[in-house]
Formats: structure tokens, sequence, C-alpha cells
């Protein structure tokens, strides 16, 4: 979901804030990476990832430019990709919670996602 959202988040930055639209597609970059690699992990165990539905991406995206219609100040398109990225941090440690036996590499890339999360929370908190 975070790739959908950064794209909608990229396109509304594009005129609004140069420098905060290269952070965004820094972590969109990021997000694809590791998008990739787990769809490499699942093709070598035979196994397809489910997409997001189109549903769910047509909500996201009717919300980001609902909220953003109002105020695209760099604080406040920070706080929303934070308030995801945190929603981010929450699934990952679950999903690690729950599936403690899981494949290490899956394990390794849930962490890669959890620290690029954090990272992003991180980068954003100048923009508030």
């Amino acid at each position: 979901m975070g790739t959908v959202t950064l794209k909608k988040m990229s396109d509304i930055l594009e005129n609004a804030n140069r420098e905060m639209s290269e952070v965004i597609t820094k972590q969109l970059t990021e997000y694809s990476r590791i998008f990739d690699a787990a769809g490499n992990k699942l093709r070598a165990l035979g196994e397809e990832g489910e997409n997001v539905s189109v549903f769910a991406r047509t909500a996201a995206n009717a919300m980001l430019t609902v909220q953003s219609i109002a105020d695209k100040s760099p604080s406040h398109i920070a706080e929303m990709v934070m308030i995801g990225s945190i929603r981010g941090v929450i699934s990952c440690l679950r999903q690690i919670r729950l599936n403690g036996n899981a494949d290490s590499d899956a394990v390794n890339l849930a962490y890669r996602l959890l620290c690029a999360e954090q990272s992003n929370i991180d980068e954003l908190k100048r923009y508030l």
C-alpha cells in the first residue's frame, strides 16, 4: 500500500515542494526494491503475492486527495506520510511476532521494511 500512497503524494508534491518530493521519491524507490525482493522470494517458492485491490487503491487515493485539498503544506503532507509509515511499523511488528517461525529470508525482508518505515518517519520529522 505504501507504493500506492507515495505515488499519489509525489503527484501532489510535484509542483508544491521539490525537496520534499525528492524525499518521497526516495522512499518510493526503497519500497519498490523491497516489493521486488518479496516478489522474487515468492516466485522462488512457487507462490504469488496479493495485489492491493482496486477498491483499496481508489479509496486511498481519494482520501489523500481530499486531505491535501485543504492543506498541501509540507507539514501536513509529512504528517500524512508519517501516519502511513507508523501503520506500516505496527503491521510489520505484528507480522514478525505472529510468524516467528517463518523463513529467515522472509523475516529479514520484514525487518528491512521495518527499518525503511522507521527511516521514513525520521526523515520526515524535519518537515513538521
